[in-house]
């Protein structure tokens, strides 16, 4: 991916959605970390594990192929907000939300989800 870079953007990492997915390797997740993070730039949702599995929980979406849950997730957001929701989601999937071990009971969102345990 770094000779791509190198050979075909001069060095330089490619500001788009279409020039960063014909680099080997860069699907939409990595596209979509690279442009929000890197540039400022919102073309879509961040969707790795934590998202996929909250997206469901807190009943954002129903679907389970990542794509798809980008797209629901960019009908129910606006998109300056799409960057900042895939942390958000990240972060409380890793510190509160914890797949074995939810902690519901310190959950800000837990009045609101479907599947609290509280």
């Amino acid at each position: 991916m770094a000779q791509a870079v190198v050979a075909d953007h001069g060095g330089e990492v490619p500001r788009t959605m279409e020039e960063l997915r014909k680099l080997p390797g860069v699907g939409r997740k990595t596209a979509n970390v690279v442009l929000s993070n890197a540039y400022g730039t919102n073309e879509g949702v961040t969707v790795d594990t934590h998202v996929t599995r909250l997206s469901g929980l807190l009943g954002l979406s129903r679907e389970v192929d990542p794509v798809k849950i980008e797209e629901d997730l960019m009908r129910l957001y606006p998109r300056e907000d799409w960057g900042l929701l895939s942390h958000l989601l990240i972060f409380h999937g890793r510190q509160v939300c914890i797949a074995r071990r939810p902690r519901c009971g310190e959950c800000v969102l837990a009045r609101l989800c479907p599947s609290s345990l509280i």
